[in-house]
Parts: C-alpha cells; sequence; structure tokens
C-alpha cells in the first residue's frame, strides 16, 4: 500500500511566514488557445519540501548534486506527539533506529493543524543535543509533519545548522496520517524537483 504524505499545492494552502505566497493561474485555457496550462509560482521551499545544506551552509551542496537514489531508502516512524522537545533521551529509548535506516520521520501530529493558524506555534522539534544524536546516526535526512525543524521564532535556526551542517537533510511539511505505521520500518521516496544550484525543492513524498 502507498502512503501520499504530501500537502496538496493550491493558491490558499499554509505558507512560511514572510515568504511570497503560491500562485497557480490560468496560462492558456482550452476555450481560447485549444490546450490547458497553469502558471506556477513557488518557493523552493513551498508546501511539503526538503532542504539542502546550501539552504543555510555557506558553500553547501545543493539538490542537483545528489544522486536520485538518494532520496530513496529504508524509513523508521516516531511517534513524537507528547513531546514538546524531542530530546536524545527520548531518540534513544525508541532503540529502533538501527543500521540499514536511511530516513526518521517524526509524527508530531501537527499535520492535522494546516490551514490553521495553530500550525506555525508550539511544535515539537529536535532539541540541539538531539541534533547531534541524529548526526551520529548517519541518516540521510530527518522528515516531519511541522513548518519547520526549528521554531518559527527563533531566527538562528540552530537545529537547521546542526544537521544540514553536518550533511543531514531535513524535510518539512509532511501530510503524515493518523494511522501511519509507528516504530517499523516502510519504504520512502522523498524525491525533489532536478533543479539547477537548489537549496530547497517541494518533493512528492510518499512511503509504502
Amino acid at each position: 500500500m502507498f502512503i501520499d504524505l504530501c500537502h496538496t499545492i493550491s493558491e490558499d494552502m499554509t505558507y512560511y511566514p514572510g515568504t511570497p505566497p503560491p500562485s497557480l493561474k490560468k496560462f492558456c485555457t482550452i476555450e481560447e488557445e485549444g490546450y490547458t496550462e497553469l502558471e506556477l509560482v513557488i518557493t523552493t521551499h513551498t508546501g511539503t519540501h526538503i532542504d539542502a545544506p546550501a539552504h543555510i551552509i555557506p558553500g553547501g551542496k545543493t539538490l542537483d548534486e545528489y544522486d536520485i537514489s538518494y532520496f530513496a531508502g529504508k524509513a523508521i516512524c516516531l511517534d513524537c506527539s507528547s513531546c514538546k522537545t524531542i530530546t536524545p533521551e527520548f531518540l534513544q529509548k525508541s532503540q529502533i533506529i538501527s543500521a540499514g535506516v536511511n530516513f526518521l520521520i517524526l509524527k508530531t501530529g501537527w499535520a492535522k493543524k494546516w490551514g490553521k493558524d495553530e500550525y506555525f506555534h508550539d511544535f515539537p522539534v529536535l532539541s540541539e543535543e538531539a541534533a547531534q544524536f541524529v548526526i551520529k546516526l548517519g541518516l540521510r535526512a530527518v522528515c516531519m509533519d511541522t513548518i519547520s525543524a526549528d521554531r518559527v521564532q527563533d531566527s538562528t535556526l540552530p537545529v537547521h545548522n546542526t544537521l544540514l551542517g553536518a550533511g543531514t537533510l531535513i524535510a518539512e511539511n509532511l501530510n503524515i496520517p493518523e494511522d501511519f505505521p509507528i516504530n517499523n520500518l516502510v519504504d520512502l521516496w522523498i524525491i525533489p524537483l532536478k533543479i539547477a544550484n537548489s537549496d530547497g525543492s517541494t518533493i512528492r513524498a510518499f512511503a509504502r
């Protein structure tokens, strides 16, 4: 069974405060031109997306420098809905992040707040110590159902800097359903668009 992990891109979708809203306009219509075509204007961090090191780190690697196989692999999902801050102790207690796991999915329950003002507030984030713990696991990416790996009000972006500085990618705004498998291995795809010098990209994210 395949599980879609993306929010739909639309003009009324949630987007990060201070960034341009997405725009979808009819460029051509069947009635006028004989075919229909949408003009889509979004940033590289609109909706369900992935951050490359180049997003934060000067001279950091861009997404187009990775082989496409890097964005597919085995993932484990942890239920973090009871956490205010995700600590190393919480991650260690799970004892399920083992060799062969490429991606860590953090399910906070915030996906159900998508489209509401509360989506931007009080969501669980990794502590800096937990981010350091994650780095040691050698994961390709950490994926989450929140607007950011850091709290919106934290302009220093400590978790972004820690993870991306070590080469661990960050996928944000996943639409993780309530019944998503917890503590079990799943196949995961988080496929970015092939954009030159990309600091990030909207992704097609899905699991099996």
